[in-house]
């Protein structure tokens, strides 16, 4: 056949491919030449190629104009004409010829792309293919696990990437199969780098280099240097791959993620180790411990429709109310598989230690040098740093998200958390409780690169949103939902720290603690019991936790209005004021749990913070109105008016109210029951 097609063939690809536009039947020629026996394998690797940059041309075309969107002419004459099937069939050809193994790999990173080039519903139609023909899934995992050239891996990691994220990769698999290969994914990441290094180094192997610098001409020693960067961006798939894997929309139950872990307990232990991996001089960027800590966030996420702390008896909706408590009972069950592993506390101090413990200008060197050292592609750059800086703050909110839903947990029966469990956990939320300095502290030449670094990371936020990912895919407002939202370390760590002193307290523990000589077994904190008495549990330290949390409540309030005046951003808005309610609640729960015993200012902490939850969940109320968020406006309109009344908190003499008093205006309560009204008109009216 080939020798037939001498003249046909002699043309360039890309004039071949013009040729078939307008003959659509010469695609069928096209795909049957690239696959038979007697066609050199030179011309094949160039027509692959061809394909694979026409394919990835496309793409970058239509992330720059999304309007761009869907399978061209050419793409849908040859996904007619079976190219699924050819670069499939090439893709998954063994010989282990540099040019064989070259022309595989760009045929599978040719399918990549062409998926990607597809409307919602193309890409749909495609993925049936792949899954139902191609079986992709088991292919990619067998890939990534064990294939022979380190370069399959890399690409076939790309691609279980790229189908999470954007093309819904999650509706195809069971229960069963997303557990196995949130497994297997964290395997690969835990995997190390030595067989890249081997066939880096070695010159029989040397050639794969050509994805790293984009020629086969490196020396192995070059190559061998590059190795571990070039296994660390397959890490960095690896756990981008996980996360979109758990970053669903719609919003699952909690009981899909419990059934994750249920069907193999292990992924809570591997997603806690690479948890703790270390950024190493060859890729001090590394972002396995913020985005793998995030994909352990959405498992076990608490939903922003309610405030924790905050009773639903007041809700007087059925439906809405035990819809909710459906959702925390799920969520306390998920907790408790944590718990149940036999190793849960070391595994969760583990990663925080990592990061307290990463040393700050050993990572900035490592940056500096690695294009050096490595063979980085590009030279260093402040940003480089302060990203590092947004991936430990990632980390950081993201264990303390985790304390908080922990500490919820160890307050019901028969839970499985002891209480020096809860005295190993102090360590991580005291250190996350402290006094974090301010830009303007910095600026003007006041501060030096690490101190800026540090306020990134203590004032970084997570944030995730559907839709976020597939930057060709335009939702409408309402379409977009918030899936994941941890609020910054300067609001996460007092809220964990309060949390924590809650279920101590409930617990008798700072009366045993005080109380307590000798040493006390199990326990693991610097100084032992004596440190705990004297700093973390002393009186003047609780003084100082609840003094920088009552100053915070306000601030954060104000930032809420801030996003709401100035720019009407609802959303950052309504987070704001969700966060500050939830410090509020714990402020307000620990000086119940102990009988008012710390006051501030000479002035009572529950009366103060009380007023600030009731400002602060009107205005979330307000904001989830004006989103239509109907069913959280009503839970967050109903806790500002229940918090009022119960306590007296409504001045009705109409005079001004002070802000320094502990009381609201009646206007303000007014407000709040217009709330639950309109609200409650919202719901009916998206029930009907």
């Amino acid at each position: 056949m080939p020798g037939d097609d001498l003249v046909f063939w002699a043309s360039k690809p890309d004039s071949v491919f013009g040729t078939i536009v307008v003959r659509p039947h010469e695609c069928d020629r096209m795909l049957s030449y690239l696959v038979h026996p007697d066609t050199p394998s030179g011309v094949a690797y160039d027509y692959v190629v061809a394909l694979k940059d026409r394919f990835h041309d496309r793409n970058n075309a239509i992330l720059a104009n999304p309007a761009r969107l869907g399978h061209d002419a050419f793409e849908k004459i040859a996904i007619r004409a079976g190219i699924v099937e050819t670069l499939f069939r090439i893709a998954k050809d063994g010989r282990k010829e540099m040019e064989r193994v070259f022309t595989s790999y760009f045929a599978l990173e040719g399918l990549w792309n062409l998926i990607l080039n597809g409307t919602p519903s193309e890409r749909k139609a495609l993925m049936e293919v792949f899954i139902n023909e191609h079986d992709v899934v088991e292919f990619c995992l067998q890939t990534v696990k064990s294939g022979f050239f380190v370069c399959h891996r890399a690409v076939a990691m790309m691609g279980l990437r790229l189908m999470s994220a954007q093309c819904r990769l999650t509706d195809y698999l069971s229960t069963e199969k997303t557990s196995e290969l949130i497994k297997t994914l964290c395997h690969c990441i835990l995997s190390g780098p030595d067989l890249w290094v081997k066939q880096l180094r070695d010159p029989a192997t040397t050639w794969q280099s050509l994805y790293c610098f984009g020629n086969i001409d490196a020396p192995a020693s070059k190559a061998r240097k590059y190795a571990p960067r070039y296994y660390s961006m397959y890490q960095e798939n690896a756990v981008w791959a996980i996360l979109e894997l758990v970053l669903l929309h719609p919003i699952p139950e909690q009981e899909h993620y419990n059934k994750l872990i249920k069907h193999d307990p292990e992924i809570l232990d591997l997603i806690l180790s690479c948890a703790k991996l270390r950024r190493r001089a060859w890729y001090p960027q590394l972002e396995v411990d913020a985005r793998i800590t995030e994909a352990l966030s959405l498992m076990l996420n608490f939903s922003s429709e309610m405030v924790p702390g905050i009773s639903l008896c007041g809700v007087d909706d059925d439906g809405l109310r035990k819809r909710l408590d459906k959702k925390w009972e799920g969520l306390m069950e998920g907790v408790d598989l944590l718990v149940s592993r036999p190793r849960w506390l070391k595994m969760v101090r583990d990663v925080w230690t990592h990061i307290e413990e990463e040393n700050l200008d050993e990572i900035h060197r490592f940056l500096m040098r690695a294009q050096e050292d490595y063979h980085a592609m590009e030279p260093y750059k402040d940003k480089d740093f302060y990203n590092v800086a947004v991936y430990r703050g990632a980390c950081r909110i993201a264990i303390l998200r985790l304390v908080i839903t922990l500490t919820f947990l160890s307050d019901l029966p028969n839970n499985k958390i002891t209480d020096t469990d809860l005295l190993n956990l102090l360590p991580i939320t005291h250190s996350a409780c402290q006094i974090v300095k301010k830009e303007d502290d910095v600026r003007g030449g006041q501060g030096t690169l690490k101190d800026l670094t540090e306020i990134v990371e203590r004032k970084h936020l997570t944030f995730y949103k559907s839709g976020r990912t597939d930057r060709t895919v335009v939702l409408s407002s309402k379409e977009e939902e918030e899936l994941l939202e941890i609020h910054d370390e300067v609001l996460t760590g007092p809220i964990a720290h309060l949390r924590l002193l809650i279920s101590l307290a409930k617990r008798g523990l700072f009366e045993r603690v005080a109380q307590h000589e000798g040493e006390w077994e199990g326990l693991d904190v610097s100084g032992g019991i004596d440190g705990l008495k004297k700093k973390i549990l002393s009186d003047t330290d609780i003084h100082r936790c609840l003094g920088l949390s009552l100053k915070r409540l306000p601030e954060r309030r104000e930032d809420g209005n801030r996003h709401f005046r100035t720019q009407h951003h609802l959303e950052e808005a309504r987070f704001q004021y969700w966060g500050a309610a939830q410090l509020a609640a714990a402020l307000i729960e620990f000086d119940e749990v102990t009988n008012g015993k710390y006051i501030i200012d000479a002035t009572s902490l529950k009366g103060k913070a009380r007023k600030e939850l009731v400002l602060s969940l009107g205005n979330a109320a307000e904001m989830a109105l004006g989103q239509e968020y109907w069913d959280r406006a009503l839970v967050f309109a109903v806790g500002a008016v229940k918090v009022a009344e119960d306590h007296g908190m409504v001045d009705t003499s109409g005079r001004v109210v002070k802000p320094e008093e502990d009381v609201i205006g009646e206007a303000v309560h007014e407000k709040n029951k217009r709330r639950v009204e309109r609200a409650k008109a919202g719901i009916r009216a998206k029930r009907v």
